[in-house]
């Protein structure tokens, strides 16, 4: 008895979670960084519908999840980006021709 009143417990606060319920990066996310460089990065369940960098919006590709949803990376033409959560906010690491770029990015 007590071990399938833990298990539902359990499964309970697992279905509640917020890694499965659309993931701690769910939503949009924007910033700028030094010499007028601006990302967004749209996120809706698990996967990134939208992401802008290098002055437009490109396709986000092979998109990677962290178990516990709170970060995640994924490849674009030309690159490829990294999103962690950091706190009330995030960062973001670009790989692309020009090197790479580190922003900081808050949740829209």
């Amino acid at each position: 008895m007590f071990t399938r009143r833990l298990l539902a417990a359990a499964l309970l606060a697992l279905a509640a979670s917020p890694a499965l319920a659309g993931g701690a990066l769910e939503g949009t996310w924007g910033g700028a960084g030094a010499g007028g460089v601006s990302a967004q990065v749209i996120i809706t369940g698990r996967d990134v519908i939208g992401f802008y960098w290098g002055g437009d919006y490109t396709d986000a590709t092979h998109v990677r999840f962290s178990s516990d949803g709170a970060d995640l990376k994924f490849d674009f033409a030309g690159g490829a980006a990294e999103l962690k959560r950091v706190g009330g906010g995030a960062a973001l690491t670009v790989h692309d021709r020009n090197g790479v770029a580190k922003l900081s990015l808050k949740h829209d």
